[in-house]
C-alpha cells in the first residue's frame, strides 16, 4: 500500500505542473484609442481614450483562440457604444463598411466601459499587409447586420492611434 501511495505522490508531482500550465493567456498587442478633432485629426488633449488588448489563449501548447478586449474612458455617460473594424472582408478602409466586434456596451455614469473578450482573427488581419483601423462608435451610428455605418458623428467616437 505504501508503495502505491509513493507512486501516486511522485506521479502527481509531475502532473500538477502540466495541469496548471495547460491553459494560459498571452497578451501580445495593444492599440490605443483616442478622441480626435475631425478638422485636422489631431488628438484632443484630455479627451476620451481607450485601449484594445490582443491576446492568445492556449491550452496544452496549442493556440485555441485569439481574443480582443476593449476598455474606454471619458465617453458620453449611459450611452451604447460599439467596437468596429472600419471595413469588412472585401473593403478595408472604405466608407461606409464596418464590421462590429463583440456586443455593444453601455457606458457608466462616468463614461467608462470595459468590454468582454471576444474572438478576433488579429494575426490573420496583421498578415494581410493592409493597415487595419479599429474604432469605438455610437451603436446608433452603425448597422451591425448590414455591416455599414449609417451616421457620422466623429466628435463622439474613439479612433485608433495607429493602424495595425
Amino acid at each position: 500500500m505504501k508503495k502505491y501511495l509513493t507512486m501516486l505522490l511522485v506521479c502527481s508531482m509531475f502532473l500538477f505542473p502540466m495541469v496548471s500550465a495547460s491553459s494560459w493567456v498571452n497578451t501580445y498587442g495593444e492599440l490605443s484609442l483616442t478622441e480626435k478633432n475631425p478638422n485636422d485629426w489631431s488628438v484632443v488633449e484630455n479627451g476620451a481614450n481607450g485601449l484594445v488588448e490582443f491576446s492568445l489563449i492556449s491550452r496544452f501548447g496549442t493556440i485555441v483562440q485569439e481574443r480582443v478586449k476593449v476598455s474606454v474612458w471619458g465617453l458620453e455617460p449611459k450611452t451604447d457604444y460599439q467596437l468596429i473594424y472600419y471595413g469588412d472582408s472585401e473593403h478595408n478602409d472604405v466608407w461606409n463598411y464596418a464590421t462590429c466586434i463583440g456586443k455593444e456596451r453601455k457606458t457608466s455614469t462616468n463614461g467608462y466601459f470595459k468590454g468582454n473578450s471576444v474572438s478576433l482573427p488579429y494575426l490573420e488581419m496583421m498578415n494581410d499587409e493592409v493597415a487595419q483601423k479599429l474604432w469605438v462608435v455610437k451603436s446608433s451610428d452603425v448597422d451591425c447586420l448590414e455591416g455599414k455605418m449609417i451616421a457620422w458623428q466623429p466628435t463622439e467616437y474613439l479612433f485608433e492611434s495607429n493602424t495595425i
